[in-house]
This record gives structure tokens, sequence and C-alpha cells, in this order.
């Protein structure tokens, strides 16, 4: 895994949409680990059963079976082109980025392995994508953000469960270590990784982040906004192409919250370069509205969209 973004040495950002064009090239996955952040943030349920799992990505390591239940692959033709995270029984978050009108999708769920394996993985095909409105990549990526709708709700297991998504207000902490997985490039020109990735991620506020990118990037424009968040570990170690539109997450007691999504970068693992990721809760509202609609338009029983406030609000702070 390493972070989507520019060619390397320099040049506009590019984005992952030839992921959506060529059949992925699928590789081995080689071998990492580090602690979780002890505080997290106090989360808006957009499902009650979330966050709680019965969990190489560039520079990462194997995940574990039941370790990351929400995570899914976005795929076309029956390939993976990007990741993407269960939030209800019905929907998917992932990036704007990763959706084409041209191609119909489906999302496999269930077991580490990025080919379909019979009586583990489950794959279902997508009823619908609503992409943010106001989605741009003109000078640099905003509102990179999406919602998948299912053509049918899927049973819970111990390998498929809903992540939780923060309440507006919550900003996750620089400094936190939250994780990130997926099935993204093993090199930035390598293959993609057969089985899901993990690595670690220091947080990184956008004020912050946005010099390191102007920096690599030779550029006096605002690159890293208000709704999105970086995230760094060390050279080598980042996300990549096939990673985009997965989530990163980070833990308070027991409970996992996704704070991003995979949206780009520059190159992949580039020392002293954050990946950008969206700030998930920065569109919590109009994540709610998109479902609350939908469930309004097509009423499946109060459990596919149950919004449920089980803590008071806080702050992720550093471990």
């Amino acid at each position: 895994m390493a972070s989507p973004g520019v060619l390397p040495g320099g040049g506009a950002p590019r984005l992952l949409l030839w992921l959506l064009l060529l059949q992925p090239r699928l590789g081995q996955a080689p071998g990492r680990e580090s602690r979780r952040p002890t505080d997290a943030p106090h989360a808006l349920d957009i499902a009650p059963e979330c966050g709680r799992p019965d969990l190489k990505i560039m520079g990462g390591k194997d995940a574990k079976a039941e370790k990351w239940p929400w995570q899914v692959s976005l795929r076309v033709r029956r390939a993976h082109v990007c990741g993407g995270s269960l939030i209800t029984a019905e929907w998917v978050l992932s990036a704007a980025h990763c959706i084409s009108s041209r191609f119909y999708y489906s999302v496999k769920m269930g077991d580490l392995s990025v080919y379909t394996v019979p009586n583990t993985s489950v794959e279902v095909p997508v009823r619908k994508v609503i992409v943010h409105p106001e989605y741009t990549h003109f000078k640099t990526t905003r509102n990179d953000i999406a919602l998948v709708q299912l053509a049918r709700p899927v049973n819970f297991t111990a390998t498929i469960r809903p992540v939780c998504v923060p309440e507006e207000t919550f900003r996750v902490q620089a400094g936190t270590t939250c994780w990130v997985a997926g099935w993204g490039l093993l090199t930035e020109a390598g293959p993609l990784s057969h089985t899901l990735q993990e690595i670690d991620m220091q947080i990184i506020r956008h004020e912050r982040c946005n010099p390191l990118l102007q920096k690599a990037m030779k550029t006096s424009r605002n690159l890293v906004l208000e709704g999105m968040v970086c995230g760094y570990k060390d050279e080598g170690m980042d996300t990549c192409q096939g990673d985009s539109g997965g989530p990163l997450v980070c833990e308070f007691n027991n409970t996992w919250t996704q704070v991003g999504i995979v949206s780009w970068g520059y190159s992949c693992g580039v020392a002293g370069v954050p990946g950008v990721y969206t700030e998930v809760s920065f569109y919590k509202n109009w994540l709610v509205s998109v479902l609350s609609q939908a469930a309004s338009l097509c009423p499946r029983g109060p459990h596919h969209l149950l919004l449920l406030l089980v803590l008071p609000l806080g702050t992720l702070a550093a471990p």
C-alpha cells in the first residue's frame, strides 16, 4: 500500500481513475505492527452494531481474519479497483474519484483475499452510486466521497460488520495513531496485493499537512483543505493505487470509528510526505441526509438506518 498522488519527481496530481480502465495486476503480499490510540471519537452510529469486530499496504503487514470486518473491495467485472467500508447493511462508503458512470460495480466483503473465495466471501451487485454533488479534482481534490447502495442488504457475521461514523463536530487530533487497510499496490510500480494489508498512521491536521504537500509538489496553491486530514508513517509505508476509497479508522474503548477515506497524495511512500484522506466527520450531515432520503423512498425497516447516539460528544486524543 502507498499513497495515491502525482507522478514521481513532481507534476500535477493524478487520481486513480486509471484503475477503472485497466484490469488490475495481482501480486503477493509481503509483510509490521504498532500501537493503537487509547482514546477515539465518540461516534454517532449509523448502525448500532458498528465498529466492533468479533481487523500490506505498501510496507504493511497481512491483516488478520475478523479484524477489519467493514473492509470491502469495490469491483468492476469482479476485479478490484478501489476500497470501501460497510456503514450499514446496504450502504458502503468510498471515494468519489473511484466512480465512473461507464461501469457497473459490485462489492466483495467477508474475507482477506482479493479473489472471490467460495463459502467465505460475499459479492453483491451495486444498485446505486451517489457521488458528492460538489466533488471536483480541479487544482486539488475536493469532496472526494461517495455512497454505494448494495442491491440487497447483507447479513452481519464475524467477518461482515459495519464501522462507526463520527459526529460532525468530531475532529481527530494530530498525533493520534489510526489504521488503514487495503489491497492496493505493494510498491508504486508493483502489483496489487492478494491479501488485505494493514498499516498504522500518525494523524496530521490539514493546516500542517498543506505546507508539506506544497513543498513536495512545488506549488503555492492550497492543496490540503478543510474536510481533509492526513496520515503518515515512514518512507515506503503508505497507501497507494488500489487503496483509494478505503477507511482510515481509530479505536475507542474497543469500538472502531472511521475518520478518513483514502483520497490522494504525492506519489507513494515518499519520505516526509503524508497521504491525504477525506475527513468523514466533515460530511456526516450529507451522509445522514442521503441515507435518510433513501430510507424514506424505499423503507426496509428501522434496523437498516438506525441513528443512535451512543456516547456524548468528544475528541480523539493522541496516545
